[in-house]
């Protein structure tokens, strides 16, 4: 008999869990001076569930207590030119869509506080930033007029009504989504005319690619736009736009509380071609876990070194699915310089800056993220390793492990 759970998005019944993923590290963005703490992180079961009320998908098995978010969580993407670019064109977009000038902005999950602090200097805004990761020595005295908060939002904060309120990729750590919304619902006003954005990875892509590498512990919460928009609605929110940014891998929200806080009927929400990808993502994770496993594998049996390009939690859960066969990949390279020479969770491998590898000379580079494919390349020539085989997460075959060999045999060529 297949077990139900109950969705917490829409606080239904008929959930049923399609993909199980043992012993994945609890925390993959906590990193370590000490190879030895890196390795003896806690492990914990992920039993992916599918909600057919809402297409809400969930970590069935996630325990609250196993994730921790602190000073030594390390996020942020802005050591990216690329990855700037895209944050200030989207605060330069928010600004002009809403008229965000001398407005009163709220960030919940603000990180480091780089986009805060964009939005309130573009705009002459002034903000408040909630985070426990925030970090006080990473920001810039005197940049904007904000405050930062190292706390937890939740249904307990005592916030006045903001004009903005903004999310970025965290949501998809909140278990229980639909009370979270609520209590950003109590502090959104109908009458200033809060707007509120949110931002998260877009789960339609993960499932059409089998990325087995965007699956971890911390992201306990999976949205399409049917379950996002399904959630915001349920809670007293009117959608005023849903739409994928990011080469389609985030999935944003934007929405206006309703003076009438009156939730639709469940069961409303649906997604075309979600379900058979949900039905079709084990096979489809375990063919590309197969892939990358033998490509390493080959690489180290020819005498080549293979490194990852990146070593946030793409990197963490794609060591960790591949288990004994990540053995032989000594190194992740990162451009963030608070990064170097740590360790990650997990596997406990050590990241070095890109000049390392003009002394180490990796034969493959394996980028966890195809869109940094332009800067990496030019990062691989500016230190000498132009020759190294460059290939990136979803953008490999994976039909069957003989191209793989194909790969080798090019690589030994």
């Amino acid at each position: 008999m297949v077990k139900s759970y109950g969705c917490p998005n829409c606080e239904g019944t008929r959930s049923a869990a399609f993909h199980h993923i043992p012993g994945a590290p609890v925390n993959s963005c906590l990193l370590f001076a000490d190879r030895a703490q890196a390795l003896g992180v806690e492990s914990a079961d992920i039993d992916l569930a599918f909600c057919p009320d809402c297409s809400f998908i969930f970590n069935a098995a996630w325990k609250p207590e196993r994730t921790v978010y602190s000073n030594l969580y390390e996020e942020t993407q802005g050591f990216s030119p690329m990855f700037s670019t895209f944050h200030r064109q989207l605060a330069e977009d928010l600004i002009e869509r809403y008229a965000l000038t001398g407005k009163l902005i709220v960030e919940i999950g603000c990180g480091k506080g780089e986009f805060l602090s964009l939005l309130c200097s573009l705009g002459g805004n002034r903000g408040v930033g909630y985070d426990p990761s925030f970090i006080p020595e990473r920001s810039k005295p005197g940049a904007a007029d904000v405050i930062f908060k190292q706390e937890y939002f939740s249904e307990d904060s005592v916030q006045s009504p903001p004009d903005f309120i903004c999310c970025k990729m965290t949501l998809e750590h909140i278990a229980e989504t639909r009370r979270f919304i609520q209590s950003v619902r109590r502090v959104a006003s109908p009458e200033r005319g809060t707007i509120v954005f949110f931002q998260i990875p877009d789960v339609r892509r993960i499932l059409a690619e089998g990325a087995f590498w965007d699956v971890y512990y911390e992201h306990c919460s999976y949205f399409s736009p049917a379950s996002l928009v399904h959630l915001f609605q349920s809670t007293g929110f009117k959608t005023l736009r849903v739409s994928s940014e990011f080469d389609d891998q985030y999935l944003t929200i934007e929405a206006t509380p309703e003076a009438n806080e009156a939730a639709p009927a469940r069961g409303a929400a649906s997604e075309e071609n979600l379900a058979a990808n949900v039905a079709s993502f084990a096979d489809a994770a375990t063919c590309n876990i197969d892939y990358w496993s033998k490509l390493v594998g080959d690489v180290a049996a020819s005498g080549g070194r293979t490194v990852l390009w990146g070593s946030g939690s793409k990197a963490v859960a794609f060591l960790s699915a591949l288990g004994e066969a990540a053995g032989v990949i000594e190194y992740l390279v990162d451009i963030n310089p608070h990064r170097w020479q740590r360790f990650v969770p997990g596997s406990g491998k050590q990241i070095v800056r890109p000049d390392f590898l003009s002394v180490y000379r990796p034969d493959l580079v394996i980028a966890m993220n195809p869109i940094y494919r332009q800067e990496i390349t030019s990062d691989l020539r500016r230190v000498g390793c132009e020759t190294s085989r460059l290939m990136a997460l979803g953008e490999a075959p994976r039909e069957s492990v003989a191209a793989a060999a194909a790969v080798v045999a090019e690589l030994r060529a």
